[in-house]
């Protein structure tokens, strides 16, 4: 893991001292269960940007792990999750969670559904995306932050038919692992091409986002 990143947010680009400095866990830190926590790959970040978005970071791992891809997954959901949403304090957040909750089946399987925001699932995974540039690039992204994967639906689009499509496009061959030291929880590829950092994120062994930071100036016209 690097120890030597400039001192400057990896969001804003503010300059940090060490009475300014926090640091920003990629992905949160909530993600990873006992067991899980060594070497985790950290980025600096003012005060702001390291509290700002805690709530998302709580909402999405609930979220993901729903998914139960891997026995850890599973287990850190039923033990530590269950018994932090039990917290007094949880009780605007868990009664919020169900408003928004639904159990479906789906080939003949009940399978729970939570209604998410799209703006709140770009801004989480942009966050990710985020302090992973900083983290090879060793500067903020200024570019447009997008991206999409399967797990998340959407009217519009037929996301897990773009993400099929996409992944048969590229040559993942030419990504490049980045510093992980858990893939079981959270693993990643990246790639830089012409001016554009993109990103292959896995959660869990399955739960899987494809973003990008396209250059500034870029337009889709």
């Amino acid at each position: 893991m690097k120890n030597n990143l400039p001192k400057i947010c990896y969001w804003c680009g503010i300059e940090l001292t060490s009475e300014t400095q926090k640091k920003e866990h990629v992905p949160p830190f909530t993600f990873f269960p006992k067991g899980f926590r060594e070497n985790l790959v950290t980025v600096p970040s003012c005060v702001e940007h390291n509290n700002k978005y805690s709530s998302l970071d709580e909402k999405f791992q609930i979220f993901i792990k729903m998914f139960g891809t891997n026995e850890i997954a599973v287990n850190d959901f039923n033990d530590r999750v269950i018994r932090g949403l039990d917290r007094k304090e949880k009780e605007s957040f868990v009664k919020d969670l169900n408003n928004k909750s639904s159990v479906v089946k789906i080939n003949g399987k009940r399978n729970l559904l939570i209604e998410l925001d799209h703006n709140e699932s770009q801004l989480f995974i942009e966050k990710i995306i985020r302090g992973i540039y900083f983290y090879h690039k060793e500067k903020p992204a200024k570019g447009i932050i997008q991206s999409v994967t399967k797990f998340i639906h959407r009217e519009v689009l037929n996301n897990p038919a773009i993400v099929e499509y996409l992944l048969e496009d590229v040559h993942l061959q030419l990504f490049t692992q980045g510093y992980f030291r858990n893939p079981e929880v959270f693993s990643y590829k990246f790639l830089e091409a012409q001016d554009t950092f993109a990103v292959i994120m896995n959660f869990y062994n399955e739960v899987e986002f494809i973003g990008w930071v396209f250059p500034e100036g870029f337009s889709f016209d």
